[in-house]
C-alpha cells in the first residue's frame, strides 16, 4: 500500500469518529434538553397560576378592608375584578396536573374558593359594627386558609422542578461521562494509531537516515535496507544506486579531487574560529558556520565584495593589504582587534590575514581568521588599570627622587666630587627615561579606558604630513638623513584628532629616523585607499626580523636591531589611537631593505565639512 493511501485512510477512520462524537454529543444534549422543556411545561404554569391566584386573594382581602372604611364602589369593582383573575389562575392550575398530590390540592383550593366567596357574600350584606366582626371572625380566616392551599399548590410544583432539575443535572453528568469515555477512547486510539504509522514511516526513514550519515563520513559502501514498496521504498532504491555511483565516482581521479575538497570544505567548516574565503579580486568564496553568524548565510555572501559583506571596514582593509602584498601582515597579531556583536554579546576579534597560492605560487585568494580574543581583551584591561594605577601611585615619590638629584647636581647641598657627578648624571638620565615611561604608560592606560577619545574634525592629509615633519625636522639635521613628504594637497579630509594624529606621525617618524643609518631616507605621505585615507612612513634600515613582525605591536616588545632609547610602548600607543578612530595600523618589512609603517583614517563626512 502507498504511504499517501495509508495516511488518507488513517486520516479518514479519524474524521469519521470525529463525527460519530459530535452526533453522539448533540444527541445527548438534545436529551438535556428536552428534560429542561418538561420542567417548563409541566410545573412552570402551575407556579406561576398559584402565584396569580394568591396575588388576586390578597387583592380581594384589601378590597374588604376598603368596603369596611367605607370606599363602597372602589371596593365592589376590585373584588369582582380579582375574583375572576382567581377564577382564571384556578382554572389554569385546574387544566395543568402533572403531580401526585396536585388532584388533592386542587380539590381544596376549590372548596375553600366557594366558601370564601359565599363568606364575602355576607361580609357584604351585613351592615353597620356586625360588617367588622364579620370580618374578622369569618372572613379573615377563610382567606388565610385558602391562601395556605395556594402555596400547598406552589410547593408542590416548586419540589417537583426541584427533583426534575435534579434529574436533569444527573443525566447531563451521565452524558457528559459518556462522551468523555468516547472522546478518551477516540484519542487514544488517535495516539495508538499515530505511534504505529509513525513507527511503519521512521523505521525506515531512520535506517536510510543512517546510511546517509555513513555516506556522508566516507563510508560510500554503506546501503539502506528498505524493504519497502511505497514512497519510502523508492527513495531507499535511488540512494542505493547514488551511493554505488559515487563507489564508481570515488575511484576516478575526479572522485578523489572532489573527496580532497569535501575534506577541505570539512576542515574549514570545523573550525570554532569563523574564517572567509576571498577570490584574488577580494570577492567572497566561503564562509564557515562561524562566519555564517558574524555576516548572515553564506547564500547571502558568497560572490559579494568583502567590503559589503564585513561591517567594519578594516576587515575589508585587511583584504586588500593582503592581496597587494601577498604576504601575512604584522597587523593579524595585536593591530587589528574588531568588535563584533554576536548574539545580543560584544565579542573581540583579533584578525589573521594570509594570501592563499595555487602550486605554482600565483595569488589565487585570502583567508581571513577572526580568533575570538574577548577574554584576552578583559585581561588586558585589567592590567593596563592595574599599570595606571601604579603608574600613578609612582609619579610623586619619582617627582621627589629627581628633584633631589637636580639639587645634588646644582650644588646646593655642598660640592661635588667628579665621581659622584658622574654617579648623579647616571641617575638624572635614568630617572627621566624612568619618567618618560610612566608617562607613557599612563597615556596608553588612559586611551585603552576611554578616558582619553578622539574628538574628531575634518583635517587635510598633506597638513598633517608636514607637521609632522616639521616636529622631526632637527632629528634629521642631527643624521642627515633625507626626508620626501608625499601627500598631495588636493586629497579629501579625513575625520580624525589633529593632536593624536599628529603624535602618531611623529612616533612612526622618530621610529624611521632611530632605524636608519647616517645619510639614509626617509619617505612620509598620504595616498587614498577604498573609502579612507592611508598614511605611510618608509624607511631604508635594517628591517624587522620576521619572527617579530606578529607582536612588535605589542607593549614593551622592540626588535633585536632597534636603536636605544625608546620606551616599548610608541608603536603600542599609535596602534590604540589609530582603533580608536576606527582605522588600521600595519607593518611591512624586509631585512636589510627597511620597513613601511601604515595606517589608515576614515573620510570625513559631508556633515563635518
Amino acid at each position: 500500500m502507498k504511504l499517501r493511501t495509508r495516511l488518507l485512510l488513517s486520516f479518514a477512520a479519524f474524521t469519521v469518529a470525529l463525527g460519530a462524537l459530535g452526533a453522539w454529543s448533540a444527541w445527548a444534549l438534545n436529551q438535556v434538553s428536552a428534560v429542561s422543556g418538561k420542567i417548563i411545561a409541566e410545573n412552570y404554569d402551575s407556579v406561576v397560576a398559584a402565584e396569580e391566584m394568591k396575588e388576586s386573594l390578597e387583592r380581594q382581602d384589601s378590597a374588604a378592608v376598603f368596603e369596611l372604611l367605607g370606599e363602597h364602589d372602589r371596593a365592589i369593582r376590585q373584588a369582582a375584578t380579582h375574583r375572576a383573575a382567581f377564577d382564571a389562575a384556578f382554572a389554569k392550575a385546574a387544566g395543568n396536573i402533572t403531580e401526585i398530590e396536585e388532584p388533592q390540592v386542587i380539590a381544596a383550593i376549590k372548596r375553600d374558593r366557594d366558601e370564601y366567596a359565599r363568606r364575602y357574600d355576607e361580609f357584604l350584606r351585613s351592615g353597620g359594627v356586625t360588617r367588622i366582626g364579620v370580618y374578622f371572625q369569618s372572613l379573615e380566616p377563610r382567606f388565610a386558609i385558602l391562601k395556605d392551599d395556594c402555596d400547598r399548590l406552589l410547593h408542590v410544583n416548586q419540589e417537583a422542578m426541584r427533583f426534575k432539575a435534579q434529574a436533569a443535572s444527573r443525566t447531563a453528568r451521565r452524558w457528559s461521562l459518556y462522551m468523555f469515555g468516547f472522546a478518551l477512547a477516540l484519542v487514544s486510539s488517535g495516539v495508538a494509531g499515530a505511534f504505529g504509522l509513525s513507527a511503519a514511516i521512521l523505521r525506515p526513514l531512520r535506517q536510510l537516515s543512517q546510511a546517509i550519515t555513513r555516506v556522508a563520513g566516507g563510508d560510500l559502501d554503506a546501503t539502506a535496507d528498505v524493504a519497502r514498496h511505497d514512497e519510502i521504498g523508492t527513495l531507499a532504491d535511488g540512494f542505493n544506486r547514488m551511493a554505488a555511483s559515487l563507489r564508481q565516482l570515488r575511484q576516478s581521479d575526479l572522485g578523489r579531487l572532489a573527496l580532497a575538497q569535501q575534506m577541505t570544505e570539512a576542515a574549514i567548516d570545523s573550525l570554532y574560529d569563523p574564517v572567509i574565503v576571498t577570490d584574488a579580486d577580494g570577492r567572497v568564496l566561503r564562509t564557515n558556520a562561524a562566519a555564517e553568524r558574524l555576516v548572515g548565510p553564506s547564500r547571502d555572501t558568497v560572490g559579494k565584495p568583502i567590503d559589503r559583506v564585513a561591517h567594519d571596514q578594516r576587515v575589508a582593509l585587511a583584504v586588500a593589504d593582503v592581496l597587494r602584498s601577498q604576504r601575512p601582515v604584522a597587523s593579524e597579531s595585536a593591530a587589528v582587534v574588531v568588535p563584533w556583536a554576536v548574539d545580543g554579546a560584544e565579542r573581540a576579534f583579533r584578525l589573521r590575514s594570509t594570501p592563499m597560492r595555487d602550486p605554482d605560487d600565483r595569488l589565487i585568494g585570502a583567508v581571513i581568521l577572526f580568533e575570538d580574543i574577548t577574554h584576552l581583551s578583559e585581561i588586558s584591561r585589567l592590567k593596563s588599570e592595574f599599570i595606571a594605577a601604579a603608574s600613578h601611585e609612582l609619579r610623586t615619590p619619582l617627582t621627589s627622587v629627581q628633584m633631589g638629584v637636580n639639587l645634588l647636581l646644582e650644588g646646593r647641598l655642598g660640592p661635588l666630587t667628579d665621581r659622584q657627578q658622574r654617579v648623579l648624571d647616571v641617575c638624572r638620565d635614568d630617572v627621566a627615561r624612568l619618567e618618560r615611561q610612566m608617562r607613557e604608560l599612563l597615556d596608553l592606560s588612559k586611551i585603552e579606558s576611554g578616558v582619553i577619545t578622539p574628538i574628531r574634525s575634518p583635517l587635510a592629509p598633506a597638513v598633517l604630513v608636514r607637521e609632522a615633519a616639521a616636529a622631526v625636522q632637527p632629528q634629521l639635521e642631527s643624521r642627515r638623513l633625507t626626508l620626501a613628504l608625499d601627500a598631495r594637497d588636493d586629497l579629501p579630509r579625513v575625520s580624525a584628532d589633529h593632536d593624536q594624529i599628529v603624535r602618531v606621525l611623529t612616533n612612526l617618524l622618530i621610529n624611521a629616523i632611530r632605524a636608519t643609518a647616517d645619510g639614509g631616507r626617509v619617505i612620509v605621505g598620504a595616498a587614498p585607499r577604498l573609502e579612507s585615507i592611508a598614511f605611510a612612513v618608509t624607511d631604508t634600515g635594517a628591517g624587522i626580523p620576521a619572527d617579530y613582525l606578529a607582536k612588535i605591536f605589542e607593549p614593551f616588545i622592540r626588535a633585536p636591531n632597534a636603536a636605544p632609547g625608546g620606551s616599548g610602548l610608541g608603536l603600542t600607543i599609535a596602534k590604540r589611537i589609530v582603533d580608536a578612530h576606527g582605522g588600521r595600523l600595519t607593518v611591512e618589512s624586509q631585512p636589510d631593505r627597511g620597513s613601511t609603517f601604515t595606517f589608515t583614517l576614515p573620510l570625513a563626512s559631508e556633515a563635518q565639512i
